[in-house]
């Protein structure tokens, strides 16, 4: 290099590399200011507070980052002794990925929340997906540090690099997980919900539908991360290579162990196929009267009518017949029994039952009001009255209400001359001038 106003060329580089450190925080502070004034100026014209927010987070982050990036570039042009030049850019490097991504992070939850406004999905990821990406990030910049920025031993690499990768792909894995239950349940919620209001019976069949989707898609994800993280260790791939080996005993082991829960997996697929039961719907089990509340993979829970919780396993309930009061629609007749005397006026209490269910609106209409007489016994005669509701848990109320309005109206009639009596004869031996009496 030329001398230039008598300086060597070992001095213009030093010259150079003096000027170049000034130049650079210029520059930068200019940078920053010029995207300060325009990031405020937007701010200033949409006026929201997440705006602000947004606002606030880059400035405080942006100039850190700035200024990090200039200390590399003066790390890469002094001359330095190699060991402390190495190290300055490590760190100053390293400095930047960290803020970098934990700026983008938190930009991202932001607008996020912006877009949550407008979109369910962007809400429902912005309030579920905060603690998964979080761990995913610091994975991540745990196995970069480890790569690009530590320099362990061999040794401690054979060690540190598999515990690493494990944790990126459970991090992944529980990122994905919460994805796929964010997207179903927005599915369920948006389309469920506009189901509901057209066709009941078809809302709960995609609900049940998207349930168990839900719970395969989840237990797949599972189950591959958990082979690809033990696979990161020799050990298991050591043993699996074994296994492998001695196929037939192996599968044979296996096949026994998991025989109860590859039976239940496949169990409720079957039951999401066939649907013989779906979420929502009125059953009546074993005696038990309830409502469907929950299908997994491997069971079914039952709400009973006082609020317990009958937990079947799909096996068992398939195996059983089950009453499902609302398969095809929840419309039901529900029968209530009288037993009455034998002189009692059929058609006056056919009429009382028709002046009961005009006076209720638990009665749907659909069915008019009929009244039998199903059975005479040796001391009462039967009678049975067909009402008709909407679903099964307003045909109970109904039912229990028609019936103590009938227990009601017999007890009036005559003081209760209606009501079941037991007659016995009692027969005297006759004496002089007495005849036989009964009663």
């Amino acid at each position: 290099m030329p001398e230039i106003l008598g300086f060597s060329s070992e001095e213009q580089k030093l010259l150079l590399m003096i000027l170049a450190a000034p130049v650079s925080l210029l520059l930068t502070m200019g940078i920053y200011m010029w995207t300060r004034r325009f990031l405020r100026a937007w701010a200033k014209r949409t006026a929201t507070p997440l705006d602000d927010q947004i606002v606030a987070l880059t400035e405080h982050s942006l100039l850190p980052i700035m200024v990090l990036g200039v200390v590399y570039f003066i790390f890469s042009i002094i001359p330095l002794p190699q060991d402390v030049g190495d190290i300055g850019k490590r760190v100053s490097l390293a400095s930047m990925v960290v803020l970098a991504l934990v700026l983008g992070a938190r930009l991202s939850f932001l607008f996020l929340e912006r877009l949550g406004e407008r979109y369910e999905i962007a809400r429902i990821l912005a309030r579920r997906e905060r603690t998964p990406i979080w761990t995913a990030l610091s994975a991540i910049l745990c196995y970069t540090f480890l790569i690009h920025f530590v320099d362990p031993s061999e040794p401690a690499r054979l060690v540190l690099q598999p515990v690493v990768r494990t944790m990126m792909i459970l991090a992944f894995a529980w990122l994905m997980v919460r994805g796929v239950t964010s997207g179903t349940d927005l599915i369920q919620k948006s389309y469920g919900e506009r189901l509901k209001g057209i066709d009941a019976a078809r809302a709960r069949s995609f609900e049940t539908v998207i349930g168990i989707m839900r719970y395969v898609a989840n237990f797949a994800v599972a189950l591959i991360a958990i082979g690809a993280a033990l696979s990161q260790f020799e050990f298991f791939k050591t043993l699996a290579t074994s296994f492998l080996a001695s196929a037939g005993v192996a599968g044979l082991v296996i096949g026994l162990a998991a025989q109860r829960t590859l039976g239940n997996l496949f169990a409720g697929v079957q039951l999401a196929r066939t649907q013989p039961v779906r979420i929502g719907d009125s059953v009546v089990f074993e005696g038990g009267w309830g409502w469907i509340e929950e299908i997994s993979l491997t069971y079914v829970v039952i709400r009973i009518w006082d609020l317990r919780r009958l937990v079947v396993p799909i096996n068992y309930l398939l195996d059983r017949p089950i009453q499902n009061w609302t398969k095809s629609s929840p419309d039901l007749i529900g029968t209530v029994y009288v037993y009455t005397d034998y002189r009692i006026d059929v058609e006056a209490v056919r009429q009382e039952l028709g002046r009961i269910l005009e006076s209720t609106p638990l009665w749907d209409r659909k069915v008019p009001p009929i009244l039998q007489v199903t059975d005479c016994k040796q001391d009462t005669v039967e009678l049975r009255a067909l009402c008709s509701s909407s679903d099964a848990s307003i045909g109970w109320n109904l039912r229990c209400y028609v019936r103590e309005k009938l227990l009601g109206y017999i007890q009036n009639i005559n003081n209760g001359q209606f009501l079941p009596r037991t007659r016995v004869e009692f027969e005297h031996q006759p004496t002089e001038g007495l005849q036989p009496q009964s009663t």
